[in-house]
């Protein structure tokens, strides 16, 4: 239990030189282990809590319960797929010396959290249900093991970049949802999907994704470049939408009059690695036909298509751009009469 206090109190000290005004809160749920709060609920409600601070969620295997946000906070975790040992998702060796996530439940953000940042950190379900608009909310490098929903509101600016859906997607089949960017992310599994009914307006951006074995999707009224959709089964809908430099496993996939440059009946054994850690078997593998196969950037660069491509791609683990400690050693007891103890800890930049 000290071993692991210590790491996270280096973690959060190293988190804290880089952050010179909004506060950083602990939160941990280990029993043992003393931090500013033990639950994100606790957090939310604290006075002591305000607009622009940090919600440093430390490593766990308990589960976070979830709660209704209702201030601006940036939520940060660790990452995910840290364990190597992880039979059904094996992990990233060598990343974070840690190897369980930070896992937030089932919870709901409502006015008053416009402008939040989640980064790094597993969730379950988030709803999004009441109007704020814009909402500037950013999901970055986030482990989504339920939905993104919007429901019932009016709903603009969010971007989701770089994260990992694991059989489930984003939702929003009712209200109004605008300028969304969904951008080098990764949808896994037969339950991954992006039901987006209720897309609106001329800014929304589906680009450098990577859909695989996933579920149809409903796409209107956005611009959709450079992704992978390795599914042979099921037909994407798309309605005045603008269809780029894509590849489909499908080779029947019906595609829009105006749409160019995509391929048909990829075969995606020859695309993706498909060994490897959960999300690094996504990468892809020497000749693959997604190769430069993205729609050319001011003339100059010709991008891979799916999640790994474009100017900053997807990141193995989700990693948060702060120092990461990735080993460390302590020692198990200290000499009688001692007063200090060597403590060896190694760190790098993840940005």
């Amino acid at each position: 239990m000290k071993k692991i206090f210590l790491l996270l109190s280096l973690t959060v000290m190293l988190l804290s030189s880089q952050t010179t005004h909004a506060k950083i809160w602990r939160i941990n749920n280990t029993p043992g282990v003393t931090a500013d709060f033990t639950s994100f609920t606790s957090a939310v409600a604290s006075a002591l809590v305000l607009n622009g601070d940090t919600l440093h969620f430390e490593s766990s295997t308990i589960d976070y319960p979830g709660a209704t946000l209702t201030k601006r906070l940036v939520i940060i975790g660790l990452g995910y797929f840290l364990n190597p040992a992880n039979v059904t998702t094996p992990g990233n060796a060598g990343l974070q010396a840690v190897t369980a996530e930070s896992r937030i439940g089932g919870f709901t953000i409502n006015t008053g959290a416009n402008g939040s940042k989640f980064l790094g950190i597993t969730l379950s379900s988030v709803n999004i249900g009441a109007s704020a608009t814009p909402y500037n909310l950013v999901f970055e490098k986030v482990h989504f093991i339920g939905g993104l929903n919007f429901s019932n509101a009016t709903h603009s600016n969010i971007t989701v970049r770089k994260c990992f859906f694991l059989n489930t997607g984003v939702q929003a089949t009712t209200g109004n949802l605008s300028n969304l960017v969904v951008e080098n992310c990764i949808f896994n599994g037969f339950g991954a999907y992006m039901s987006l009914q209720s897309l609106t307006g001329s800014a929304n951006i589906i680009r450098n994704n990577t859909f695989y074995e996933t579920y149809f999707s409903d796409l209107p009224n956005c611009y959709f470049a450079n992704n992978i959709i390795s599914s042979i089964s099921y037909e994407w809908v798309f309605t005045n939408t603008t269809v780029k430099n894509n590849l489909f496993g499908k080779a029947t996939q019906v595609l829009p009059v105006t749409a160019s440059a995509n391929q048909l009946g990829a075969n995606m054994t020859n695309v993706f690695l498909l060994t490897g850690s959960f999300d690094a078997r996504l990468q892809l593998k020497a000749g693959s036909p997604a190769i430069a196969a993205g729609l050319t950037v001011g003339a100059v660069v010709t991008p891979d298509c799916g999640a790994f491509g474009a100017t900053d791609p997807y990141k193995l683990s989700g990693i948060p751009n702060i120092p990461s400690i990735y080993s460390y050693n302590v020692p198990t007891s200290i000499p009688s009469g001692s007063a200090t103890m060597n403590v060896t800890f190694s760190t790098r930049n993840t940005n």
